[in-house]
């Protein structure tokens, strides 16, 4: 049976009723981290462009994500978007390379990140661990992806672990890891309340992790809870930091504000 003459999968062919529409706080991506039977780790982190949680698959696609979006001229962000059957279907009879398929029922081709920028331009982003590339059929996967951006004058762009620096791979695993902490002293915590966390440290321009590790003492805190109230609220977006410069030389001005309406135990880690 020709690939054109196969189904589409059930659970994807609902899913392309709803999903894949729409732009900022409205879309709402094609595969939800819920919806995946992975022993991996996955990611829903809240976004300072679209005020939304944003579905992030994998380890790498976390680290895509956090570099994209806190890229000064980011309007928009889509993960997990589909591109339409009948394209790859094309696509993939052009290229004389099997459409992706499991049990002869078609699968969508999607995109790990679709970035559009200010001033109308677009960037498609594959997010793939550099290791993966020796495999024929991901390498056939990235045609049709590129392909299809192309077609559409979209820049397509290869993301890999070897495209981050090493301050920069240092902070978001910094960043990482604090989706890994459930501690109930600072996991419920208001804006209202890690604004006084945040106000604690402001203005000084002493190392940061030097003036929380003081600050616990002035306080009356547990060891390690200033600077863990800092680092979940920058991995949910609340507050940002130079991602190019090591964490630990942070001093407490580098910090700045970023979501006034975000609240950290809204987004939670579902790894």
């Amino acid at each position: 049976m020709e690939d054109f003459d196969k189904p589409i999968d059930p659970r994807d062919e609902k899913r392309l009723k709803t999903r894949g529409i729409g732009s900022g706080r409205n879309y709402e991506p094609f595969i939800k981290v819920h919806e995946i039977s992975s022993t991996g780790e996955s990611f829903r982190i809240l976004g300072r462009h679209t005020s939304r949680p944003h579905h992030l698959l994998s380890r790498i696609e976390l680290s895509a994500f956090l570099v994209f979006d806190r890229f000064s001229q980011t309007f928009d962000l889509k993960e997990q978007f589909p591109i339409p059957i009948q394209d790859s279907l094309h696509i993939c009879m052009n290229l004389g390379i099997r459409h992706p398929q499991i049990s002869n029922k078609l699968k969508v081709v999607t995109t790990d990140l679709v970035v559009e920028l200010v001033g109308g331009s677009f960037l498609a982003i594959a997010v793939k661990p550099s290791d993966s590339l020796d495999d024929q059929r991901v390498i056939e996967k990235l045609q049709i992806e590129k392909v299809y951006w192309e077609q559409q004058g979209y820049q397509w762009k290869l993301f890999t672990e070897k495209e981050i620096t090493p301050a920069t791979k240092e902070n978001l695993e910094w960043i990482q890891a604090a989706y890994k902490v459930n501690d109930a002293l600072y996991s419920e915590l208001s804006y209202q309340e890690l604004s006084y966390v945040f106000h604690r440290v402001s203005g000084i321009k002493n190392n940061l992790s030097v003036t929380c590790a003081t600050l616990d003492d002035e306080y009356d805190c547990p060891k390690g809870f200033h600077i863990g109230v800092i680092r979940k609220a920058v991995a949910c977006n609340v507050l940002d930091g130079p991602l190019d410069v090591v964490f630990h030389k942070w001093s407490c001005s580098d910090l700045s504000l970023v979501n006034k309406e975000a609240l950290i135990d809204e987004v939670p880690d579902v790894s």
